[in-house]
């Protein structure tokens, strides 16, 4: 029997858009049934007319557009007495007053209506329909659209919208993917059965076929001619799927023929069956061999990795060897930056092409995740990685890969983790261990910067554990090497151990492994340890072969910048400094350096926008509020200053340096007792450095221990023999002590070390002051002077040395110079009572010392001058009022002893003269000359025999004391020893020719033994020694009277 007709709906479902798309060649659209010839045989009727809905009730109508239509709008019914139907064509347009706006519909809405009249009643999703070409109608409900696409009336490719606005696939609606997928499915369409369609189909429900003419008419009907086309139909659709076969035939060998112009070969024969290769072919084991170096992790294994495949490429192209060759590259770009430009180029061009291998491919993977990791996009990277990692979880180099991008994410937990899980798979995984110890390198350094020294430590042992590791686990892996160095030289401050590191690191057969950024670092490190090793000039250059190794090389060039502070160039260290912490702003060391830069090249503007900018990057951190202080002190701010060191103290009680720079503060502003405080505090935290030691060297002379200020210099010098410091202290406390040549020799230590050391043209000016070469003084002091033009201290110095040389209006002016810039400081009044004194300007010498000492009531010295400025003033008692203030002051103070008991002596108190003298003696045993006073006062005394005990001891201790001579020669002539006395006249001709005196007491001792010859001869070489001798009258008579026999 027939197969069972379909339902009438799909005998004359038509599609009125403009061009309907060509059927797809798996569901061809079955002809129509042929036309019937006469109105009298029963036909179906049930087409569809336009856009007439026949099922529910219509939404209100609109007016529709024209283009809505898929038949001429302009073609009229023919005349009511002779009507033709076309079933099988499309309706005129129906009466405005019944066109529904936007709707178009299909000849099987009526039954599918029908079937859901008996639905349940509630609100229905009715959707607009737009084609590729851009053609819309509807809206329809679910169920039609579903039956459209049973049908193939629509082809899957669609766009749906409930409102007409947002526009959705059809596929992406639930309701409608099973029919889609029911369509893609078939192999023919459902309505390929209606070319055999028996003749009852035509015959049944006439009546129904003419009641929906009537409806469609409104009640117009008169005689209808119906013509049935649908057997012009069926045969077109019966030829219909040969010719889209044919068509599709064609343009798939057209396209197939143009693949040929892409990467995918002639009809995608590449993307299809890629070219691979053999394994057990000799090519198969040079890539094997590649990618064994990839693992290996050395400059050295990247470029063989890179040639071995590019040897098998020139052979043949494969996308697997072109993958690994493309991983090398990237390796090498971003680890070493020795990729060349043309190579990278090539590498970014190729990863099209080796996407034949699958997107998912592992090797396809690690090169495009190598070429976003050197690019610069890790997010890239970690996208394409994570996934390949689940799929490949034995895949180690994925994981690293993924490792490398966490840590180009600034998410180094996530990369340790990463990590850690590779060295569980692989423990001897050279490369895995290198990278784990590199981010605990960086960690600890992060920890050290935020003030957690402890933890940093921690930190830096765990790195140097895993670089330990990977050596033993690659002897070649020459970078561990290099980084467990920098470990021992920078953290552990182990010079011998580095040093052993980086020689091993350094010879010929390691260097050929490493790449020229990682000799550099390996240099730069070598300069570290020669400069821990105080070999200076070997640092700075090997410092600067490294920065030709690595121009970019930021540790290179901030070890460089660091030499050149130590070595007070502080304009050749800010640009490099500049870099660095531009380059790596979170390194908070590079920031310490460039603000240590721009303090000490007088950039202070700079040097407050830096701290700014730190304050912003790293708040609260112990170190800014040192770096903070630090300007705020370079500028004079010293209250902000102050507090700012108190809070980086508070905040890592371990940072020395900052106690160190707050006890300098506090010597300027003279607070002694809290100076020492931080100073001891300093120690305690690093008793081994240098400049710590030197600045309890600093407190300690500023107290006038001199000795322990000497000691603490020996060490400071001891523990850093380059440091200018130590010994500028050293000098500073040996010409105290009154070593002037072992000052001389400290002082030009000190300033070969550096020209430009603070304070140091001051000292070398004062030690040649001390040498008595006033001119070689001066010129020191002029040139401290243009060093230090605001240090009011060298004018002082210089008006000091000048007052010496008797030059007082030199020593005024720059004694005035010095008070202009510090009105009340003490020393300038000080030296400047003395300019008066020497004028015997007595009231304004004693005004100025007045002032000096109000300023510092308490300087011995001061008191001491004040009484030589009250005797010259004839003011005595007030003189020696001082100087017991001054012995009260400084009971060991022998000048102001001294100066003391020669008052008593001028005033005849000749007992409390020689206890002074004594006293003096006692203090300073190596004042013979006190021996020579205290005989004065025994001689004044008539005690001749103590007197001449006294002077026989003076020359007893100081042979050179001749003047006593002639003393002696005076206390026999008073105890009646006239012939021992002409003798030690005559010895103090001998010694002193000039000294008219011996002569004057001989010629009369001679005179009175009747030794007339020697006695005129005697008178006449005492008034040629003393010409203008006030008793010269008295002496020629003398003579005359001798010459004469009188």
């Amino acid at each position: 029997p027939p197969p069972a007709a379909p339902p009438p709906s799909s005998d004359f479902s038509l599609d009125f858009a403009d061009l309907p798309p060509p059927p797809q060649p798996s569901a061809p659209v079955a002809p129509a049934a042929a036309p019937v010839p006469a109105p009298a045989a029963p036909v179906d009727v049930s087409a569809s007319f336009g856009e007439v809905d026949f099922g529910e009730p219509a939404p209100a109508p609109a007016k529709a557009a024209a283009d809505d239509l898929e038949f001429d709008p302009l073609s009229a019914p023919k005349p009511a007495d002779d009507l033709e139907a076309d079933l099988s064509a499309p309706l005129p347009p129906p009466k405005p007053a019944a066109a529904v706006d936007g709707l178009e519909m299909l000849s099987f809405i009526d039954d599918t209506a029908k079937n859901e009249k008996g639905a349940k009643a509630g609100p229905k999703k009715r959707f607009h329909i737009r084609r590729r070409s851009g053609k819309t109608f509807g809206p329809f409900e679910e169920g039609v659209i579903v039956k459209m696409l049973e049908d193939g009336q629509l082809l899957g490719n669609e766009d749906v919208s409930e409102s007409n606005d947002n526009w959705v696939p059809i596929g992406t609606v639930p309701a409608f993917q099973a029919a889609i997928q029911k369509l893609m499915e078939s192999p023919t369409s459902d309505a390929a059965p209606a070319a055999a369609e028996p003749e009852a189909r035509r015959t049944e429900n006439t009546a129904e076929a003419m009641e929906r003419l009537k409806q469609l008419y409104e009640g117009r009907m008169a005689a209808v001619t119906i013509v049935d086309r649908r057997a012009d139909e069926l045969k077109f659709k019966k030829r219909l799927p040969f010719l889209i076969g044919g068509a599709v035939l064609v343009v798939l060998i057209a396209a197939g023929a143009s693949l040929g112009l892409t990467r995918y070969g002639a009809f995608g024969l590449k993307l299809l069956l890629p070219a691979k290769v053999a394994p057990g072919s000799p090519q198969f084991t040079q890539l094997q061999k590649a990618r064994e170096a990839l693992a290996h992790d050395t400059f050295k294994s990247y470029t063989e990795a890179r040639d071995t495949a590019q040897a098998i490429l020139r052979a043949k192209e494969f996308p697997e060897v072109r993958a690994v060759w493309c991983q090398a590259v990237f390796f090498l770009d971003r680890r070493y930056a020795a990729a060349k430009p043309d190579e990278l180029n090539t590498a970014r061009r190729e990863l099209e092409n080796i996407r034949l291998l699958g997107e998912k491919h592992p090797e396809v993977v690690k090169a495009l995740a190598g070429d976003a990791l050197s690019a610069n996009r890790p997010d890239d990277a970690r996208l394409v990685l994570e996934d390949a990692v689940v799929r490949h979880p034995k895949d180690t180099e994925l994981k690293l890969l993924l490792a490398e991008a966490w840590v180009a994410r600034n998410q180094a937990d996530r990369a340790i983790q990463t990590l850690e899980q590779v060295v569980q798979q692989n423990a001897d995984s050279a490369k895995a261990l290198h990278m784990l110890g590199r981010l605990y390198q960086q960690r600890a350094e992060t920890l050290r910067n935020a003030g957690k020294n402890d933890e940093s430590k921690k930190a830096a042992l765990k790195a140097q554990e895993l670089f330990e590791k990977a050596l033993a686990a690659d002897p070649e892996h020459v970078i561990s090497a290099v980084e467990l160095a920098a470990i021992q030289l920078l953290v552990d401050r182990d010079v011998d151990a580095g040093t052993a590191a980086l020689e091993k690191a350094l010879d010929e057969k390691s260097r050929a492994l490493m790449g020229p950024a990682e000799i550099a670092r390996a240099r730069a490190l070598n300069g570290a340890a020669l400069a821990m090793k105080f070999q200076v000039k070997e640092a700075v250059a090997e410092f600067e072969q490294a920065v030709k190794l690595d121009p970019g090389s930021v540790f290179a060039k901030a070890q460089l910048g660091r030499i050149y502070i130590q070595q007070r160039e502080f304009a050749k260290a800010v640009p490099l400094f500049k870099e660095a912490s531009q380059k790596e702003p979170s390194n908070l060391d590079y920031v310490e350096g460039y603000l240590t830069a721009l303090i000490g090249a007088g950039k202070m503007q700079d040097a407050l926008t830096v701290l700014q900018t730190a304050n912003g990057q790293f708040p609260d951190t112990p170190k800014i509020a040192y770096l903070d202080a630090r300007v705020n002190d370079a500028l004079d701010n010293t209250k902000k200053a102050e507090d700012n060191y108190l809070r980086a103290i508070k905040g890592d009680p371990t940072l020395a340096e900052a106690n160190l720079n707050l006890a300098r503060l506090y010597l300027r502003l003279k607070r002694l007792p809290e100076a020492r405080q931080q100073l001891e505090s300093a120690l305690e935290k690093a008793p081994q450095s240098a400049d710590v030691n030197a600045g309890m060297g600093e407190l300690l002379l500023d107290e006038n221990k001199l000795e322990e200020a000497n000691q603490a210099f020996l060490k400071s010098a001891e523990l850093d023999p380059t440091l200018p410091d130590a010994h500028l202290g050293l000098s500073i406390t040996a010409l105290r002590q009154g070593r002037v040549e072992d000052a001389e020799k400290a002082i030009t230590q000190a300033l070969e070390l550096d020209p430009n050391l603070k304070g140091g043209y001051l000292q070398k000016g004062l030690v040649l002051f001390a040498q008595n070469k006033l001119d070689a003084a001066i010129e020191a002091l002029e040139q401290a002077k243009k060093n230090e033009p605001s240090n009011a201290k060298i004018n002082i110095h210089i008006g000091e040395v000048k007052l010496a040389k008797n030059d007082l209006a030199g020593a005024e002016a720059a004694l005035l110079a010095a008070l202009t810039q510090e009105p009340r400081n003490h020393e300038a009044n000080f030296f400047l009572s003395r300019v008066k004194s020497k004028r015997a300007e007595h009231t304004q010498a004693i005004e100025s010392m007045r002032s000096a000492l109000d300023a510092n009531p308490d300087d011995p010295v001061y008191h001491y001058y004040m009484g030589l400025i009250y005797r010259d003033a004839k003011k005595v008692a007030e003189a020696m009022a001082e100087w017991n203030e001054a012995i009260r002051l400084n009971p060991q103070f022998a000048d102001a002893i001294e100066a003391l008991g020669q008052a008593h002596l001028e005033r005849g108190e000749f007992d409390q003269a020689i206890e002074q003298f004594r006293a003096a003696l006692a203090v300073d045993p190596k004042r013979a000359r006190l021996y020579g006073a205290i005989g004065d006062a025994y001689f004044m005394a008539e005690q001749w025999t103590e007197a001449i005990k006294s002077f026989r001891q003076a020359l007893q201790a100081d042979n050179s004391l001749t003047y006593v001579y002639y003393k002696i020669g005076r206390a026999l002539e008073q105890s009646g020893k006239s012939r021992e006395a002409i003798d030690w006249y005559r010895k103090a001709t001998e010694v002193e020719p000039d000294n008219p005196s011996p002569w004057y007491y001989l010629a009369y001792l001679q005179k009175q033994r009747s030794q007339r010859k020697e006695a005129i001869a005697a008178f006449k070489s005492y008034l040629e020694r003393r010409p203008d001798a006030p008793d010269k009258r008295e002496i020629e008579d003398e003579i005359y009277d001798l010459e004469h026999g009188n």
